[in-house]
């Protein structure tokens, strides 16, 4: 799509003046509404290999993919994994999602998932 990547750039400045965040401990997650409706994944090369941002970012994939039909639309979500989370298990980082995504109003209501 052509002109989309400035787009994007655009809604993601917009997203860091104004944006709600929320610091978790093994993430930080910022969100706001926009006409971009994307989650965008962020690991540091400080983080570790290729393999293991790699896998960070599969595993915050998968938990954002689980939780779709749960989410409200019409938000673009950056999620900045820390250095140190490359030690958390699924679970951590699953709890960590939820009450980012909770807080941040990116859930309907209470509904959680399991």
């Amino acid at each position: 799509m052509p002109g989309s990547s400035g787009r994007l750039r655009k809604e993601v400045q917009h997203l860091r003046r104004t944006g709600s965040l929320f610091r978790g401990r093994w993430m930080h997650v910022r969100a706001c509404e926009s006409t971009e409706e994307r989650i965008i994944i962020s690991v540091r090369k400080r983080f570790g290999k290729a393999v293991a941002r790699n896998r960070a970012r599969r595993r915050i994939r998968a938990i954002c993919r689980e939780m779709e039909p749960h989410g409200s639309t019409g938000h673009l979500v950056i999620i900045s994994v820390g250095d140190g989370s490359a030690a958390a298990g699924f679970r951590d980082l699953r709890s960590d999602i939820v009450v980012a995504f909770g807080k941040l109003g990116l859930l309907h209501g209470s509904a959680i998932p399991p």
